[in-house]
């Protein structure tokens, strides 16, 4: 879809511009009739409120915006389209114009400043680093299927609402943007160094991760745990092999093509506690 519900002045066009898009670009059918289902009323319903005089109800409203999955700005934006439109009165009218004027401008004020952000603040960083999902989110829009909010819900098996919140986070501190209702990784990045506060909640978000494929079982994983003694010396030589080995793959990373999302995590630890 190219372009973005805050570019319209109708909910209507709005609507069958969204639902045409969705068919074509995930080959659906009967898009119309899950909608419906989804407000809660008739498919035939639905074809009055799009092609005639019919309007849907805020309630209804609402819940076709949880079904396009819809960031709060935008459900915000669709629920004051609906407004405007049932409007009874110019002066109504011209009081959810401005309304509407506001939150688009906002928008546009959004995208100029994401344009000159480059690091993430430590409020931000707090967030991205709060759950997996972030940084799951953040690598796979790169993934062919996966640049859309459906594609991704579909592939980590979330709910499209959490993702949309999640990929409106990432849009507003630029590490992602959107462009014809499709996502690309941004300009922004994140790095956390080793003494980072956050870097404990990082690894923790990874391991419970790992924890939660165990149970899945799938045949090209890999998952290997030892406990081992060895002299002073030699763990030095150890932990050196596994730098060297995280150094290769970040090689082979960095030229490979984007196909699929993985996660891989790696631990080498002394076993006696506060140790100096």
């Amino acid at each position: 879809m190219k372009n973005s519900i805050f570019d319209y002045k109708d909910y209507k066009s709005y609507l069958i511009d969204a639902l045409n898009a969705r068919a074509e670009e995930h080959e659906e059918r009967g898009v119309r009739s899950r909608l419906a289902e989804a407000a809660k009323c008739h498919t035939a319903y639905v074809s009055q409120v799009l092609n005639g005089r019919a309007h849907f109800s805020l309630e209804q409203a609402e819940l076709v915006s949880r079904f396009l999955g819809h960031s709060k700005d935008e459900a915000a934006f669709l629920l004051l389209l609906v407004q405007h439109n049932r409007a009874g009165t110019a002066t109504l009218k011209v009081h959810f114009d401005e309304q509407l004027k506001s939150l688009a401008e906002k928008q546009l004020v959004l995208k100029n400043r994401l344009e000159f952000k480059k690091t993430l603040g430590r409020e931000d960083q707090a967030t991205f680093y709060s759950s997996w999902h972030y940084s799951a989110v953040h690598v796979l829009v790169s993934v062919p299927g996966c640049n859309t909010e459906r594609g991704i819900a579909k592939y980590l098996n979330l709910p499209i609402p959490k993702v949309t919140e999640i990929l409106d986070f990432l849009q507003s501190v630029g590490m992602v943007t959107k462009n014809e209702g499709r996502y690309t990784v941004g300009t922004s990045h994140t790095h956390l160094e080793h003494d980072s506060p956050m870097i404990t909640k990082h690894h923790t978000n990874w391991r419970m991760k790992a924890v939660q494929s165990f149970d899945e079982s799938a045949l090209n994983d890999l998952h290997y745990s030892s406990v081992i003694t060895c002299s002073q010396e030699d763990s030095l030589k150890i932990k050196t092999a596994l730098i060297r080995a995280i150094e290769e793959v970040r090689a082979i990373v960095k030229p490979s093509k984007d196909e699929a999302g993985f996660a891989y995590c790696l631990d080498f630890f002394h076993l006696k506690p506060n140790r100096e």
